[in-house]
């Protein structure tokens, strides 16, 4: 969803968008929005400044969200929440007066109110809390709206993750089909070859029989040609 900026703020919330990191740098280099000094001919009563305690380390989100991804997220948001700034000074440019001081507490938020009234008379508590409140519904409302798509995101993915899983399931199951059809017919052909041997056998005896037979046989022959022929030798002049 688009929105539409109220005002220019050039950075703005740079001074919140400061408190985010610990070494207080941000990347951003636009001068804030420059706000009137206090009128000199009327000072406002003195505000006791403490300084503040220094803020330990946040501890990391659990789950997969990391500490860091979590903070340029935060700085997205800022950056959005600028677009929604509205004119005139309210909750915006108090919250961030108060982040110039180096945290936003009770003190600070009180002191830059305090200042900044002197600059806009029309500003008051009433007017701090609606502004602040609208601007948490505002920035909910595009959040919302932001999520709705990243949903809608999600789930054409995971049909589309869902259809590639039946697609490849189908092709597994007729690949399996397959290897069972040729594992079948490896086993059948291993089998033949087994009986390869068997199937010839009684053949090759029988030649073989029939061989030794003959081999035989002549041999008897030819001895009793021998005999014979040793038989006219001797006896016939």
């Amino acid at each position: 969803m688009d929105t539409k900026p109220g005002k220019s703020s050039f950075g703005i919330l740079r001074s919140i968008k400061r408190l985010i990191f610990e070494d207080g740098d941000t990347g951003y280099s636009l001068p804030e929005k420059n706000i009137p000094a206090p009128p000199v001919t009327k000072a406002p009563d003195p505000v006791t400044v403490i300084t503040p305690t220094p803020v330990a380390p946040k501890a990391e989100p659990a789950g997969d969200l990391q500490a860091e991804d979590l903070k340029e997220m935060k700085l997205k948001v800022l950056d959005l929440l600028e677009k929604l700034n509205e004119d005139g000074l309210d909750f915006f440019e108090v919250w961030n007066a108060a982040a110039e001081m180096g945290t936003i507490d009770a003190v600070s938020i009180k002191a830059a109110y305090t200042s900044l009234k002197y600059v806009d008379k029309s500003l008051s508590k009433d007017k701090l809390l609606s502004s602040g409140r609208n601007y948490a519904v505002r920035i909910q409302e595009v959040i919302d709206q932001d999520v709705v798509q990243k949903e809608n995101q999600k789930q054409g993915i995971q049909s589309g993750l869902v259809r590639e899983k039946q697609s490849l399931q189908k092709e597994v199951t007729d690949l399996n089909a397959k290897i069972s059809e040729l594992q079948k017919q490896l086993e059948e052909k291993e089998q033949a070859y087994k009986n390869l041997d068997g199937k010839y056998d009684k053949q090759l005896k029988d030649i073989e029989q029939k061989i030794h037979t003959g081999k035989t046989a002549v041999k008897e022959v030819v001895g009793d040609i021998e005999k014979a022929i040793s038989i006219i030798e001797q006896n016939i002049n």
